[in-house]
């Protein structure tokens, strides 16, 4: 009976021991490839997701953005109608150059406004060329422009001029302007009333001439009081007498008149600052909802 040896039994011993590392060693590394293919395949996984939800995302804020886009055009482009439409009729209504620019005065005034969120669009409209009722055809009274804001209703009279206005002026300002004393003498007006006259360049370009406006705040005085009637308003439109320059600093304004109930305006600047003070500063006197009846009476009239 052959029997091993230390040396046999030793060798037996490393080659057993050897053959279980590599056993061992083989199933690591298949335990690792296992765990690496794995983690790949969870991040490969993970990543395609994220892809998926980035570019889902993406579509989202494409469709949104396109959304919004497609929305302040369709805005936009209503915005651009309807000034289109309102210039076109105000265009139609206004019989001459003044009318036509102290109508695009107020409406440059109106947007300025509501761009800079003082006002909202239904809070300030404006009316031209209005025909006040009435039973006889040779005393029809025309309101030029009418502004209807929250604070009050505003008539303007429009007029054309390169000039100076001397507006409620009278026999206490001979001293200080002689020649108004012979203005007043040739016109034959009560120097003890105040007056208001103009100063205005001719046609011709080469001479001037003096208008006496006096009668003229009287008429718009009565034509405020008269559409106050008409709509059964509480409370009297204001008057405005506004000359409208023919050029940049054509017109300026002396103005001796301690008090009066019609306002005189000369030049872009001070329509615009009588309204940023009157509109923002003055009682209110007419929701939203009335001032859009008093818009449908207005109308029913012509």
């Amino acid at each position: 009976m052959n029997s091993f040896g230390p040396i046999e039994i030793g060798l037996i011993v490393a080659i057993v021991v050897a053959i279980i590392c590599l056993i061992l060693f083989l199933v690591t590394l298949k335990s690792k490839n296992n765990i690496k293919q794995k983690t790949k395949e969870e991040y490969d996984l993970k990543e395609k997701q994220m892809k998926a939800s980035h570019d889902e995302a993406l579509e989202k804020e494409r469709i949104q953005n396109k959304k919004q886009v497609t929305k302040q055009k369709e805005d936009f482009d209503a915005t651009v109608s309807g000034k289109d439409r309102e210039i076109d009729a105000l265009k139609l209504f206004s019989k001459n150059k003044s009318e036509y620019v102290t109508d695009m005065r107020l409406i440059g005034i109106r947007d300025r406004l509501v761009k800079e969120k003082r006002i909202r669009p239904e809070d300030m409209h404006i009316m031209a060329n209005i025909f006040l009722p009435s039973n006889e055809f040779n005393d029809i009274e025309r309101i030029s422009h009418l502004v209807l804001t929250r604070t009050g209703l505003y008539i303007i009279d429009s007029q054309l001029l390169k000039g100076h206005v001397y507006q409620g002026i009278s026999g206490k300002q001979f001293n200080e302007l002689p020649m108004m004393e012979q203005v007043f003498s040739t016109l034959d007006l009560d120097a003890k009333s105040p007056q208001t006259l103009v100063l205005d360049q001719n046609e011709d370009k080469s001479s001037l001439s003096f208008v006496n406006y006096s009668d003229q705040l009287t008429s718009i005085e009565k034509l405020a009081s008269d559409l106050q009637t008409q709509l059964g308003a509480k409370y009297t439109p204001t008057a405005i007498l506004y000359f409208n320059p023919k050029h940049d600093g054509d017109v300026t304004i002396s103005n001796y008149a301690q008090s009066s109930s019609v306002k005189v305006l000369v030049g872009p600047d001070q329509l615009d600052e009588f309204f940023n003070k009157f509109v923002f500063h003055g009682r209110i006197q007419y929701n939203v909802d009335e001032l859009q009846n008093v818009m449908d009476k207005i109308e029913s009239f012509n």
